[in-house]
C-alpha cells in the first residue's frame, strides 16, 4: 500500500499506481482543471485499507469530492464490484455504476480504464483493459501501430509469448516515436503523446471537470 498523504486539496483523485498518478496529474492540466490532488493508493488490493486510512488523516473533514480510478483488467464487472465493496466498507457513498457521482461531503465517483462503449440501442458496456489501452485509443490511425502489430506477430511466430500485452504495445509505440522513446505513460502524457481531445477520453474528462 502507498504511504499516507497530507491532504492539501478538498478534491481527491485516487489512482492505481505510479503510471496512473503521473498520467492524471497531466490530464488535469490538459483539461484546465485546478485544485485536484492526485493520490496513488497503491495496488488494486490496497484500496479498502487506503480509504479507511484516508478518513483518519488530518483535514479529511475538508474533503468535498473523491474520485477513484483503476484498470478494468480482464474483468470489468469484477473491478467495479471490488471498488463498490471498498467504498461500502469505508462507509462512503456508492454510485450504482462507474462515471457517476453520489453523495455529499464527500461526493464520490469511481471509474475504470479504458472506459465504456455505447451500442446502437444506447446500452453501455464497460470495457476490459487498462490505462494503456485508453492511451493507445487516443492516437488514431498511426503507421507506428501497424509496425507494432507486425513486431508482435513476428515475436509470436518466433515462439515469444508476451505476458503484458497492453504494456508491450504502449512502450513499443513510444519507442517508435523519436520524441517519446524511453518515456513512461505519465512522462509521455507530459510530452504530448496522447490526444487529450479524443472522444474516448470524454467520460474521464467529465469526471475530472465535475469534481
Amino acid at each position: 500500500m502507498a504511504p499516507p498523504i497530507a491532504i492539501k486539496e478538498n478534491k481527491l483523485l485516487l489512482v492505481e499506481g505510479a503510471d496512473a498518478y503521473y498520467f492524471c496529474i497531466w490530464a488535469c492540466q490538459a483539461f484546465g482543471v485546478e485544485g485536484i490532488q492526485v493520490v496513488d493508493f497503491g495496488g488494486i488490493d490496497d484500496l479498502s485499507f487506503y480509504l479507511e486510512l484516508l478518513k483518519t488523516l488530518p483535514d479529511y473533514e475538508k474533503v468535498r469530492t473523491i474520485a477513484i480510478a483503476r484498470d478494468a483488467e480482464k474483468n470489468p464487472s469484477g473491478a467495479i464490484a471490488s471498488i463498490k465493496s471498498s467504498l461500502k466498507r469505508a462507509g462512503l457513498p456508492v454510485a450504482s455504476k462507474p462515471f457517476e457521482f453520489k453523495g455529499t461531503k464527500p461526493r464520490v465517483a469511481y471509474l475504470t480504464f479504458p472506459g465504456y462503449k455505447i451500442n446502437s440501442k444506447n446500452e453501455i458496456t464497460f470495457e476490459s483493459g487498462t490505462l494503456e489501452d485508453l492511451c493507445l485509443a487516443t492516437i488514431g490511425q498511426d503507421v507506428v501501430m501497424e509496425c507494432v502489430e507486425e513486431y508482435l506477430k513476428c515475436l509470436g511466430n518466433s515462439g515469444h509469448k508476451i505476458k503484458h500485452l497492453h504494456k508491450f504495445k504502449v512502450h513499443a509505440y513510444l519507442s517508435g516515436k523519436n520524441e517519446f522513446t524511453g518515456l513512461k505513460i505519465g512522462e509521455a502524457a507530459k510530452a504530448g503523446a496522447w490526444n487529450w481531445d479524443h472522444k474516448k477520453l470524454g467520460p474521464f474528462k467529465n469526471i475530472i471537470r465535475n469534481m
